[in-house]
């Protein structure tokens, strides 16, 4: 998985999947997880019901997008 960040005065904006993959239906978890990035203003929020793994990648590639400002 790979996401890109945009940010305005230190707030995440946006967040853009530039790579993502998902099995058994957990790709419709990728809308909610940018959701919550968004107004979490990073990664710290709770992971999606059944889509555990998902959400870690998700976190992990949010955290290492967030690493470049």
């Amino acid at each position: 998985m790979q996401v890109s960040v945009t940010k305005a005065n230190g707030k995440i904006t946006a967040v853009n999947l530039l790579q993502a993959g998902a099995s058994g239906g957990r790709q419709g978890a990728f809308p909610y997880l940018v959701q919550y990035a968004v107004q979490a203003n990073g990664s710290s929020f709770g992971n999606l019901g059944g889509a555990t793994f998902t959400t870690d990648a998700f976190k992990q590639s949010l955290e290492s997008a967030l690493a470049k400002f």
